[in-house]
């Protein structure tokens, strides 16, 4: 599980730093800002590939999680990750970065204390190393807190890493494994997301979680945890895509409806309330429809709904991008992104978007340079382009 204590000693750093409007730099007017075919952004770094096919990472460095080597320090534009090349995929945990390349192979590096790189070893990986028993037919991967999960061209999900709850899907918890495992019960996946703790995917157009159920984000009407596959309640059909958080989960269904449940501390559910939590799916409200891409970390959730921006929840540090720090429990639209946007992320204290262009702009905490502008701010109000 995370170190929530971790987690809160960041936002209070991040609540106490200077004016984001005084210190934000400027990139050099001669600068190539480039594009991207995919990104990702999670705890405090990002990737993105280019139309090239090689990755660019920035941001939060300390265990190597860019995967550019022995320098581990953070970066505050992207940098190129050495030797990867024909990079199909980029999946971005709190401190692991895995990547699908070539004919479907496997890569990740970073933080690997509880084996989650996947290569049968506890020790950090500064450069992509190849996952265990995975060199080909992976079609996704999504990176946890501690644990990453796998879908297979059979169907098939594999996860390795932390399983102190269950989130490993094996049927046993209070373990870990440092090389994949399969997942029991799981056939016919379409995709797969690993949250804080939990993992869950969509199969055969259900919804299915598992691992920790802290607020109820398994979704089953309780908050007791699950080592091995269950039914979220009521999504037993036309689910296209469920996404595991930290304490919130979100799913996309038929004609781009969107359901979220878990933490609503800080309204991230977008029912318009906020200090509960929900147990099972609950309607958002205003995205009852052409909702394509949702994402949602640390008491924050965004969602790309008729290729405009809109966030909800926390937004101490910016995250929900639209100028200010109010909070909000229903989605709010992101300055400037109102229209031309087709995936968005969120990480830690910061969210990107995508553009149709291939234009990639982040914005909210820049502590260790995630927005990746070339800035030392420590927060960035509205998004700004990355510097690729």
């Amino acid at each position: 599980m995370f170190d929530f204590s971790r987690r809160l000693a960041l936002v209070l750093v991040l609540m106490v730093s200077a004016s984001p409007l005084a210190m934000v730099g400027t990139a050099s007017a001669a600068r190539d800002f480039g594009t991207a075919t995919g990104m990702s952004a999670g705890g405090q770094h990002a990737c993105a590939i280019t139309p090239s096919k090689h990755l660019k990472c920035w941001g939060d460095n300390t265990y190597g999680q860019l995967g550019i080597g022995s320098d581990l320090s953070d970066q505050f534009v992207p940098v190129r990750v050495p030797k990867l090349r024909s990079v199909r995929f980029v999946d971005v945990g709190d401190y692991v970065t895995c990547a699908i390349v070539g004919s479907g192979g496997l890569k990740c590096w970073g933080d690997n204390d509880n084996g989650q790189v996947g290569d049968g070893t506890t020790h950090d990986r500064h450069k992509p190393t190849p996952v265990t028993g995975l060199a080909r037919g992976v079609v996704a991967v999504s990176v946890g807190s501690y644990h990453v999960c796998a879908g297979l061209n059979s169907g098939r999900v594999k996860c390795w890493g932390q399983n102190f709850y269950g989130e490993a899907g094996t049927g046993t918890s209070g373990t870990e494994y440092h090389k994949p495992r399969l997942v029991k019960n799981i056939q016919n996946a379409t995709q797969v997301s690993a949250g804080d703790s939990y993992t869950c995917a969509t199969v055969k157009s259900k919804a299915k979680c598992w691992g920790a159920n802290y607020y109820g984000a398994l979704g089953d009407r309780t908050v007791q945890p699950r080592n091995k596959p269950t039914q979220v309640y009521g999504l037993t059909s036309g689910v296209k895509r469920v996404i595991a958080g930290y304490r919130t989960t979100c799913a996309i269904l038929t004609r781009g409806r969107l359901k979220c449940w878990g933490d609503n501390s800080d309204g991230a559910v977008g029912t318009g309330t906020s200090g509960n939590e929900y147990h099972k799916p609950v309607q958002v409200l205003g995205m009852a429809r052409r909702v394509s891409s949702v994402d949602t970390d640390s008491n924050a959730t965004c969602a790309v709904q008729n290729a405009r921006a809109k966030c909800w929840g926390a937004n101490f540090t910016y995250q929900l991008g639209d100028g200010t720090t109010d909070s909000w429990d229903v989605p709010h639209q992101v300055s400037g992104l109102t229209s031309g946007v087709r995936q968005i992320q969120t990480g830690l204290f910061h969210s990107c978007a995508l553009r149709k262009s291939g234009v990639v702009k982040c914005w909210g905490g820049n502590q260790e340079g995630e927005v990746g502008i070339g800035s030392s701010a420590p927060q960035v109000p509205v998004p700004k382009r990355v510097h690729l």
